[in-house]
């Protein structure tokens, strides 16, 4: 992955790190990917760890779209975020 700079292009490239995330554990509708699953796979996802600086922002896109909501232990995919996920595979 290239080094990106732009702090916009850090949150797109984090944001997409999470839902491929989601698809990766097989999270379904309302279920949650735990921080204990996500971080380990974006340190091991986003070579240049830009996530660290973007995480949040990310996770606020994902709310933003309805995509998926917060939770004590991480996030919860929505079922919008479901299907989104499915219509791309």
């Amino acid at each position: 992955m290239e080094n990106l700079t732009s702090p916009t292009n850090n949150i797109e490239n984090t944001t997409n790190l999470i839902m491929q995330a989601f698809r990766h554990f097989k999270i379904q509708a309302n279920d949650v990917l735990t921080y204990e699953q996500l971080i380990p796979y974006l340190e091991e996802h986003d070579e240049h760890n830009h996530f660290k600086d973007v995480q949040r922002e990310a996770e606020y896109h994902l709310m933003k779209e309805a995509h998926a909501t917060p939770d004590a232990s991480g996030l919860r995919l929505t079922p919008l975020g479901y299907n989104t996920l499915q219509d791309n595979q």
